[in-house]
């Protein structure tokens, strides 16, 4: 009896330890595509700056000019950016549940690079190093809450789509382990969407206020 169940804790540590190893492989994948996603807005705006920057007035002084004075509604931008970044987390985990989940984490990742790489590129390319502040400004400090929280988010979404479709990625798993993983990841999604909403309240609240006063250089 004592071999039988010393037997069955040696097998769970080592789907456990299993389960760790993939969900940071995962991890680090996600984190390539977004790096990929980065390099290649990066390129892209420099390759096409000519339609992409300058006939298309992306970041331009007309566009830039009214935010210095602007003073928003406080309450109505954290109702905008919880609707985009909720949204875009709540998409995330409900597509998680279908076939779709893991294909999904990665072009959110991807998007999310493109998207940074894009802003940067064409900051530095229309400003110069004054450029560099202008993209610290947009992105900070909100983005280092939001960037992990979504990686995080889009790891534990694509091992759902896994665990529910594929039997957690490789091999059979009994529906009681089946069950504990999807359980586990699902709390795991909560506690992402706890700190997107965290990063949501720097957006609305703090970032206007830095964005305002690096603009003031322009």
């Amino acid at each position: 009896m004592a071999i039988h169940l010393l037997k069955h804790k040696t097998a769970e540590s080592g789907i456990s330890v299993f389960r760790e190893t993939e969900e940071g492989e995962q991890m680090a994948k996600l984190l390539y595509t977004l790096l990929f996603g980065f390099f290649a807005g990066i390129l892209g705006m420099i390759l096409k700056k000519e339609s992409l920057l300058y006939n298309t007035g992306f970041l331009d002084s007309y566009t830039l000019g009214p935010v210095k004075y602007l003073q928003p509604d406080t309450g109505k931008l954290l109702v905008t950016i919880f609707m985009q970044r909720l949204g875009a987390a709540v998409l995330l985990i409900i597509l998680a549940t279908t076939y779709l989940g893991s294909v999904t984490a990665y072009l959110y990742q991807f998007w999310s690079g493109l998207a940074i790489g894009i802003l940067s590129a064409g900051s530095v390319l229309r400003y110069g190093a004054k450029g560099i502040l202008l993209a610290a400004g947009s992105l900070f400090p909100q983005q280092l809450i939001l960037i992990p929280a979504f990686l995080i988010l889009s790891a534990k979404c694509s091992g759902l789509c896994r665990t529910m479709y594929f039997q957690g990625g490789s091999g059979r798993v009994s529906g009681g382990e089946k069950a504990g993983l999807i359980l586990r990841r699902a709390l795991n999604m909560i506690t992402c969407v706890m700190i997107i909403a965290a990063g949501c309240f720097l957006e609305a609240y703090i970032n206007p206020r830095i964005l305002k006063a690096i603009l003031q250089l322009f």
